[in-house]
């Protein structure tokens, strides 16, 4: 008899964070291709995006702050631009209506965040 082949990396769940705190600093990570993401916990829901800003690609984070000050909204560090953290649109800045790509998390009845691509 023979073992089942592992499971592809690309399609296996992947812990991205055990202990998301509600408005508080973004877990970064990358993704199976290695291009870099992050997940925010806001208003209780969990929300992820590549961390690329529309407007010319960069990271948002600064040392994995994403959010600006008033907690409301994610600020890209280099451009000043203002996301919605639970939708993903700019509202503010040089890339006002655009989007950032999202991230499809889950999380678990113990709060572990997971990838899910």
């Amino acid at each position: 008899m023979t073992s089942p082949a592992p499971s592809d990396t690309a399609t296996t769940p992947r812990l991205i964070s055990p202990d998301l705190a509600d408005g508080g600093l973004a877990a970064t990570f990358a993704m199976p291709d290695g291009t870099p993401a992050f997940a925010v916990r806001w208003h209780g829901g969990v929300h992820g995006y590549l961390n690329q800003c529309p407007h010319a690609g960069g990271p948002l984070d600064f040392e994995g702050q994403v959010l600006e000050s008033s907690g409301r909204f994610l600020m890209c560090a280099r451009h000043g631009a203002i996301f919605e953290p639970d939708t993903g649109k700019c509202v503010g800045g040089p890339c006002r209506g655009a989007r950032l790509t999202p991230v499809t998390l889950r999380e678990d009845a113990e709060g572990n965040v997971w990838l899910t691509e």
